[in-house]
Order: C-alpha cells, then sequence, then structure tokens
C-alpha cells in the first residue's frame, strides 16, 4: 500500500543561489551540501541544510526571462516557494490512487498524463490546479540518494542547542488555499491523511486546517479578510505555498539574533514572529513556541 513516509525538502525559485545562500546562512547558518545544474531547468541548484533536519532546494534560472518552468515561476511570483517534496513507498501506487481520482500527474521530463504510464518512474507531481494550490513532489524512498541526514554520523543538536535561532525543527508549513473544501478533500481523501486540528485567527484573517502528511504538519490556510498579509499575498500570488514555520527553544533570543542581522521581525500574537518577505528573498519564515494541537509523535 502507498505511503508518504516523510519530508524531503521544500523548493524555492530565486534569481541567484549565492545570494540566496548568503542569507541562509547567516539567518539559519545552513550548510549546503549539494550543488549543481539542472539541465531541464537550465537553472543552478543548490541543497541547503538548516535548521536542524530540514532542507530547503533552491532554483536560479540562469535565463530569467526564458521558457522553462523555474523561469516562467520567477517572471510570474518573483523570488518564492514552488513546492513541498515528500519521501514516499510506492510512488506509482500513490501515483495511481491519485489518477483515479481525477488528478492529473506530472511526471519526470514535465508531460502531464490523465492515464497510468507503462515504463516505471520515481518521482511524480500531482497537478497544482486539482490539489487546489498544493504543489507537491513525491519521491521513492531510495537510499542511494545522496542526503546526509541519512548517514549514521547525522546530528541536528548544533541547529537546537548552539546556534542562536534554537530551532527545534520545522512546526509545520502553510499553503494559502481559496478553496479550504477541496483542499481539505484532496488531503483527506486523495492523499489519505488525516486532518489533526482546525481553528480561525481572526487577528491574522485565516481560518486554517492543519493535516499530517507524513511526518509533517501542513496547514491550509484560507483568507478571511482580504486586508490580511495572507489575502493581499493570495490577491497577489493566487492558491500557492505560503510559509514555513519553525519551532525555537526561546522566541526571544530567536528575535534577537534576526534582529543583530538588521532584520524585522514581523509579531505574530505573544508566541510567535515572521521575518519580513521582503528582506528573506520573498520567503515568509516563521519561528514560534507553539505547539500544534493533535500533532502526531513520531
Amino acid at each position: 500500500m502507498p505511503e508518504i513516509l516523510k519530508l524531503f525538502h521544500g523548493s524555492k525559485v530565486v534569481p541567484s543561489v549565492l545570494e540566496a545562500g548568503r542569507f541562509y546562512h547567516d539567518v539559519f547558518g545552513s550548510w549546503v551540501y549539494e550543488a549543481h545544474y539542472l539541465p531541464y531547468e537550465d537553472s543552478n541548484n543548490s541543497a541547503n541544510l538548516m535548521g536542524g533536519t530540514f532542507s530547503m532546494e533552491m532554483l536560479a534560472p540562469k535565463n530569467p526571462g526564458g521558457t522553462t518552468p523555474s523561469a516562467r515561476f520567477l517572471q510570474r511570483h518573483g523570488p518564492h516557494f514552488i513546492n513541498i517534496a515528500f519521501w514516499v513507498k510506492d510512488a506509482p501506487g500513490l501515483a495511481q490512487r491519485l489518477l483515479d481520482k481525477g488528478v492529473r500527474i506530472a511526471l519526470p521530463g514535465g508531460n502531464t498524463i490523465s492515464e497510468f504510464p507503462a515504463e516505471d518512474f520515481g518521482y511524480f507531481l500531482p497537478h497544482p490546479k486539482d490539489m487546489f494550490g498544493s504543489l507537491l513532489e513525491f519521491i521513492e524512498d531510495n537510499p542511494i540518494f545522496h542526503d546526509p541526514r541519512r548517514a549514521p554520523w547525522w546530528a541536528s543538536e548544533y541547529w537546537s542547542e548552539r546556534h542562536p535561532l534554537g530551532v527545534q525543527g520545522l512546526s509545520h508549513c502553510t499553503v494559502a488555499v481559496a478553496d479550504l473544501e477541496g483542499a481539505t478533500k484532496a488531503y483527506g481523501d486523495y492523499l489519505g491523511c488525516p486532518m489533526i486540528h482546525e481553528g480561525e485567527n481572526k487577528e491574522q484573517g485565516t481560518k486554517s486546517r492543519y493535516f499530517a502528511i507524513g511526518d509533517t504538519v501542513i496547514e491550509l490556510a484560507h483568507p478571511t479578510l482580504a486586508e490580511s498579509d495572507i489575502g493581499r499575498h493570495m490577491a497577489a500570488h493566487g492558491p500557492i505555498v505560503y510559509a514555513f514555520t519553525f519551532k525555537v527553544r526561546d522566541l526571544g533570543k530567536a528575535r534577537d539574533h534576526v534582529q543583530s542581522l538588521n532584520l524585522r521581525s514581523i509579531a505574530r500574537g505573544d508566541h510567535t514572529f515572521e521575518l519580513d518577505p521582503a528582506q528573506a528573498f520573498g520567503a515568509v519564515y516563521g519561528f514560534t513556541v507553539q505547539d500544534i494541537p493533535g500533532r502526531p509523535t513520531a
């Protein structure tokens, strides 16, 4: 039976992996463990470990005015998160499940299919429109992939115990959705993921539902106020991956660290703050000491 196992990485399109990489190093103490050229995207790529066990893939089109998917995404959205990737068991079986639900599938090479192919494949992406704004990537779990988190010597204590952010791990990823009921069906029915919590934040202007997907929590956030940050973001970008929020040990120390780098911190209640996306290459990064009710334990 197909199974979503764990988060592999988030992905972000940027103008320059070097410039964005400096930001990630200064703020998160990131470590680039892989860097190469992607011919099918005509882009430079880097994989950045940050916040302990979290990885962010960055793609920088060599021709920002070109016609590759990442270049067209950059033209439409500017620097922005693009997708979330997961390791899975039986990727073809999960793809077939989604096809049976009427979800279009993109295979390696970018071809979108509505019927299962005869040839084998190692990863796929459900069409984001059929997933109500979520661009997800599902990759067959394979130990031959270069990922230091698989190594027996790997440890994340530096980021949790010695780095000034004190990141304990990823709290959740937020996807901005226009159709909360449709997105709920996509995660609950199509993917078979349990909803663990729901609530409304009137101050931030969101109604949210939280789903456990593998070892990760995804928040489906629907704007209830047009003039809220996420409401304005939705108007500009449509349904899309919106933010990554990290659990930290001490909110005050984390805030002191980002302010020491002359970065603006935006309070989101008493227990959470975010970086100003204008200073973070278009990214919304949050830091919190709150736990999400119902989060499954490892």
